[in-house]
């Protein structure tokens, strides 16, 4: 368990870090798909909102978003002169939305740790955001 103050709050959280396998209708693993969870320990945990958070990419994964600037915890920089070199220091995020909504980060395929497995390659994945954009929003939208 993880302990951060925000607002003058303390919130009690795990954690997980793992990978999920991503399967083609036959069952074949077509992806490694990397994750950050981070859940609230809260009492009203079955009704609390979950947010999903994806970065760029390809190359960008989401460690940016985690450690950067939604996560629970921040990198310390010493903006706005240059950050020198590790080791890194965390400090509590007061920008974080975990006193609101659990947060998954999530590696998009060729970002982070996110990898293509078995016969799939980069390019099976690649598309995903224009075709999801092309069926869901309307070109009068854009």
């Amino acid at each position: 368990m993880v302990t951060i103050r925000v607002d003058g709050k303390t919130i009690d959280y795990n954690a997980t870090a793992g990978n999920l396998l991503l399967r083609d209708k036959a069952g074949r693993a077509t992806a490694s798909v990397f994750y950050v969870a981070d859940k609230a320990n809260a009492r009203d945990s079955a009704k609390r909102p979950v947010t999903f958070l994806f970065n760029g990419g390809p190359g960008t994964g989401s460690m940016f978003l985690l450690m950067g600037s939604i996560g629970p915890k921040r990198v310390r920089t010493a903006s706005p002169a240059a950050t020198p070199p590790t080791p890194y220091v965390l400090a509590d995020n007061p920008d974080t939305l975990l006193d609101r909504s659990d947060l998954v980060f999530i590696d998009a395929v060729e970002t982070g740790l996110s990898r293509p497995v078995g016969r799939a390659t980069d390019k099976d994945f690649w598309a995903s955001t224009r075709i999801w954009t092309h069926s869901t929003v309307s070109s009068s939208a854009i």
